[in-house]
């Protein structure tokens, strides 16, 4: 039962924030036409996906040098 309940979570969550995001790029789109979108909703998501992906990559470094576990670690004590 559990090893369904898993299949199923992980198998519906990115349909389900799809439609999140969906719903929201919607509401996003009405507030837009009417004008009531406050400035910093405006922003561009391709700068935000690649900071994102900066900010991730410098964890995961970060992460392999400092973590001692028979790999990397080489800053850990």
């Amino acid at each position: 039962m559990r090893i369904v309940l898993m299949v199923l979570v992980l198998t519906l969550a990115p349909a389900a924030c799809f439609f999140l995001w969906a719903w929201a790029v919607q509401i996003k789109r009405e507030r837009k036409i009417a004008g009531t979108l406050p400035a910093w909703q405006d922003l561009p998501l391709t700068w935000l996906a690649i900071a994102g992906l900066a900010c991730t990559i410098a964890g995961v470094v970060l992460m392999f040098l400092t973590q001692n576990q028979g790999y990397g670690g080489l800053l850990a004590r």
